[in-house]
């Protein structure tokens, strides 16, 4: 956990799910409102989602708030919101689908977004689309993304790797490159959420992900462009050190690097992909939720199939989140480990 001797405290970031509407519906959403349990929906007041957020804010001292969703541009105040979010001297990141994206809303924010990411999950239109759950959302998404680079904007594009779409990984890499992608996000499908429910149709294995890497770690050096693996990518299943350009993530809740995440009524969980909640910011102290027992068990948590591998305390076992939504608790394997745990080979 953060050091609770540490004065002030502070952290230096955070998500911020603008709102839980979306006008797409992937089958690979993680989103927990979509889990099967009793998540808090609806949003605040444009005043009270301000105060909220300042709260947020003064609580946490970060300087750096991710915006996501749902999609952030369905919400009429989103300006408002960027708008008082740069007036506090605060780098904004905006994670959205791209539907939304119009030459007047780029001018609009222009000099107040850091970078959008933006899902380009196929060359191919119709997998594209498959996977958006919405006819047309391969044509909004690379015009978007053609609109931002002409107006000079920063674009990361997220591709989430499945068995639908991995076979034009390669393809769709230099689509992105082509429209001037600042950079590339590889993500193997995590599920929790709609995802929870459609893992056969949409998991791949280790072989096919390796494969990929393989061809994204060549495309960084041939092309000069940062690919990372934000989604954990467990050492027993995947040589990491094979890999001169890629870089990889770990889960980092708890830790200084963690991606708190502060729902549209002011819950806050440990993570975009967890349900856990911790308590509410418009009521409660983010540093007591943070020091909280639900906190301290999520940070604690280590599958006994873990044990005696020497990158434990590093990799915590993939995604809890994902081992929580799927597996009923943080304290058990990952789901995608649990599936190829045959194959697995602890790093020793």
């Amino acid at each position: 956990m953060i050091n609770s001797n540490e004065s002030p405290r502070t952290h230096d970031a955070f998500v911020f799910e603008v709102t839980q509407r979306c006008n797409h519906d992937c089958p690979h959403c993680y989103n927990c409102w979509k889990n099967d349990i009793d998540y808090p929906e609806g949003e605040l007041s444009t005043a009270d989602t301000l105060d909220m957020l300042g709260r947020m804010l003064d609580q946490t001292g970060a300087s750096l708030v991710s915006l996501t969703g749902g999609e952030p541009f369905l919400r009429d105040d989103i300006y408002q919101i960027v708008d008082f979010l740069h007036d506090r001297g605060v780098t904004v990141n905006m994670i959205c689908n791209g539907s939304l994206i119009t030459e007047e809303s780029i001018a609009r924010m222009a000099g107040k977004i850091s970078i959008y990411e933006l899902p380009l999950l196929s060359v191919e239109r119709e997998i594209h689309d498959q996977l958006s759950g919405r006819v047309g959302a391969f044509d909004d998404v690379t015009m978007a993304v053609a609109n931002l680079k002409a107006a000079s904007e920063r674009v990361v594009t997220v591709f989430v790797a499945t068995r639908l779409n991995l076979p034009a990984w390669e393809e769709t890499a230099e689509l992105a490159i082509a429209l001037g992608a600042d950079g590339i996000m590889f993500n193997r499908f995590n599920p929790g959420g709609t995802g929870g429910r459609n893992i056969e149709m949409l998991q791949s294995s280790p072989a096919e992900l390796t494969e990929a890497m393989d061809i994204a770690d060549r495309i960084c050096e041939e092309y000069e462009l940062s690919i990372s693996c934000s989604i954990a990518m467990p050492p027993c299943l995947f040589d990491h050190s094979q890999y001169k350009k890629l870089t990889f993530g770990f889960c980092a809740a708890g830790t200084s690097r963690a991606y708190y995440t502060l729902d549209p009524l002011g819950n806050v969980r440990p993570c975009n992909h967890s349900p856990t909640i911790l308590g509410n910011v418009r009521q409660g102290d983010f540093w007591e939720m943070v020091d909280s027992a639900p906190m301290k068990n999520f940070f604690d948590a280590r599958p006994e199939f873990c044990g005696g591998c020497k990158l434990e305390n590093e990799c915590l076992g993939g995604c809890k989140a994902a081992a929580e939504v799927c597996c009923g608790s943080v304290w058990q394997l990952d789901p995608f480990v649990k599936a190829f745990a045959d194959q697995a080979v602890k790093p020793a």
